[in-house]
């Protein structure tokens, strides 16, 4: 796990150019729209009027109704750029770093130009990845609460003794589900198949290795948990500055600075776990030497 780790930093400290160009590339796009789309849709004036209400006093029910439209359309507004991120973007960022870091771990010419026409070829298959994953944890969340509701009028007060049982069985589902299925994307990239084939490819390449697998992709998310919070908690007094339009910049900008600096080491501890898998299970060094010969 050391190794791995130190071998993750120093890729990202040796290509910091490289990593911080492609993760750009995607999230800035996604930043100016989503300031555009808050500022259309009054984030900001909503904001300004919510502040002026309880500030004056306890808000009342007829006030908070006439701002209620522009909420619920700032709501939408707000879920709608998650799932542009959660579906869209970041698979794409994802897979172009994925075809980035493999390029120069196997010492080959790695461009922002290169990675990004790897995944136009195979950007179906990279969003379907993600799309069928989203999926999964929908279904396990609709059926956890429908359980739930299930039990609960069954059972009544002996239900809550019976999640306490139930609740752990359904995080080990989900914790075993995403552990086995975290290099569908990068199969999908590096192998170049389908996304059924990849997330069935994934699952058997973790097969015998899942407590290690989640182990160290936990460590890696606490790491990048601090290393975030601590970069927002530097940023937060800057946003703290101006008006509520220039805060709502700033804040966007802090947004991207995280994007951009932080979540790549994810993806190049991801993209590396699977070449040491492969090694330690498919002699993947002795492939790459047979291919040279």
């Amino acid at each position: 796990m050391g190794e791995l780790l130190d071998s993750a930093f120093t890729l990202y400290r040796r290509n910091v150019r490289l990593i911080l160009a492609i993760t750009a590339v995607v999230q800035l796009p996604l930043a100016l729209f989503s300031y555009l789309a808050y500022e259309l849709t009054g984030l900001t004036s909503a904001t300004t009027r919510l502040q002026q209400l309880g500030r004056n006093g306890v808000i009342t029910s007829q006030q908070l109704a006439d701002l209620a439209p522009t909420l619920i359309t700032v709501g939408g507004v707000i879920v709608g750029i998650a799932l542009l991120q959660a579906l869209v973007v970041q698979p794409i960022a994802t897979a172009a770093m994925t075809r980035a870091v493999a390029d120069v771990y196997l010492d080959q010419p790695a461009t922002v130009g290169g990675a990004y026409r790897a995944v136009g070829k195979r950007i179906g298959s990279v969003v379907a990845v993600s799309l069928i994953l989203f999926g999964v944890g929908i279904g396990i969340f609709a059926a956890s609460f429908g359980l739930a509701i299930g039990l609960g009028l069954a059972l009544g007060s002996g239900a809550a003794a019976l999640l306490v049982v139930l609740f752990p069985v359904m995080i080990f589902v989900f914790i075993l589900l995403y552990t086995r299925w975290l290099f569908a994307a990068p199969i999908v990239i590096l192998e170049r198949v389908g996304a059924r084939a990849a997330l069935r490819r994934s699952w058997h390449l973790v097969r015998g290795s899942t407590p290690r697998v989640f182990g160290i992709t936990l460590l890696v998310g606490l790491i990048t948990g601090i290393l975030s919070a601590i970069v927002g908690a530097l940023l937060s007094v800057v946003t703290q500055l101006g008006d509520e339009n220039v805060r709502l910049v700033l804040n966007q900008l802090a947004t991207l600075i995280v994007a951009v600096l932080i979540q790549p080491i994810s993806f190049i501890v991801v993209v590396l776990l699977y070449y040491d898998l492969r090694i330690r299970r498919e002699a993947f060094d002795i492939e790459m030497l047979a291919a040279t010969l």
